[in-house]
């Protein structure tokens, strides 16, 4: 249950004593008076520097993304992937470690560059600094060189950002809602419209409608009523990942969503997943947290051509015999 925002003027202190808990542990190799003052200040003003809090407000987490004349002038960039920016002041809280904290925020302020124009990201991290390597070896980064800046030997990497997706919109859900059902990833469609199974071809919606005898919503504020109405709670299995328009296939480098907040928030009592992807990610790398186990469906999706609509209202109407399910007018 953690959040990623954009720091303010108000977690400067913060910032420094999150700075301060880095030096003397291993694999820190920041000198003691860096990072600075000045750089939390100027990082704030450029609107350049990101922070993640937990659910009580504790700051663990922060990077920064800047433009270091020093670094941009090194010979090993790929010309051809700029606008570019570096990612930089990587700090995670010591007792906060060893759990994906540092992928989340990386992909967070990757995703907020991609977003700002730039087409890739580029680092130094001291070729000592084991696990921030194996943080951006799973991004699947680019080694293009080597040099020796500041006083230390580091590895220049370099990541294209073109297929690095953040999931854009929120999970569906209410106090009432009791089934949860996790798709994977959005497709383009649903990216653009910014809500759940938005390409034409797929079959969530004439499904689910079937199954609960109501029509086919249209707007999106049916589809909310059709599913909030019946008790049911949309969100997807994948937070961030790296995928070529909408194929499951294509999908790499997946950091799973934080289900804390939802299954904090809702009485969920039982959790269906959208096809085979969705639930492998679940089973892998979500039940192991929330201790909740999932059932698979069959797909909705278009590329899930061997299930006729049939079919599917048949498989998913266990839906109506699930515990908690809402019929006939839904919430109670």
């Amino acid at each position: 249950m953690f959040r990623v925002e954009h720091a303010t003027w108000r977690d400067r202190e913060e910032l420094m004593r999150l700075y301060a808990l880095q030096k003397g542990r291993e694999f820190c190799f920041w000198p003691e008076d860096y990072p600075a003052a000045e750089n939390v200040e100027e990082d704030l003003a450029q609107d350049a520097l990101f922070v993640m809090r937990d659910r009580a407000g504790t700051l663990v987490a922060a990077v920064s993304v800047e433009l270091d004349e020093d670094q941009d002038q090194l010979p090993c960039w790929n010309p051809g992937q700029a606008p570019a920016m570096e990612i930089a002041r990587l700090a995670v809280h010591p007792g906060f470690r060893n759990q994906g904290l540092a992928r989340r925020i990386v992909a967070y302020a990757m995703q907020t560059l991609k977003e700002r124009g730039n087409r890739s990201v580029r680092l130094l991290v001291n070729s000592q600094n084991l696990p921030a390597i194996h943080v951006y070896r799973f991004f699947r980064f680019e080694q293009v060189g080597e040099c020796d800046l500041y006083g230390q030997h580091f590895l220049c990497m370099e990541k294209d950002l073109k297929n690095t997706i953040v999931h854009p919109f929120p999970p569906l859900f209410d106090g009432h809602s009791r089934i949860l059902i996790l798709g994977s990833f959005p497709s383009v469609k649903s990216r653009e419209n910014r809500f759940f199974y938005g390409h034409p071809r797929n079959r969530f919606w004439q499904v689910v409608s079937s199954v609960f005898g109501e029509p086919v919503p249209g707007t999106i504020p049916e589809k909310k009523e059709l599913i909030l109405g019946h008790r049911l709670a949309l969100w997807d299995s994948i937070a961030y990942c790296e995928v070529t328009g909408s194929a499951d296939a294509s999908i790499r480098c997946v950091i799973p969503n934080d289900m804390g907040i939802l299954l904090s928030s809702a009485p969920i009592e039982q959790i269906f997943c959208n096809g085979r992807k969705s639930w492998e990610i679940y089973t892998r790398l979500i039940e192991p947290i929330t201790g909740r186990e999932a059932r698979c469906l069959p797909s909705t999706s278009p590329a899930n051509a061997q299930w006729t609509e049939e079919k599917l209202t048949e498989a998913w109407s266990v839906l109506i015999s699930a515990p908690g399910a809402g019929v006939s007018g839904g919430r109670t």
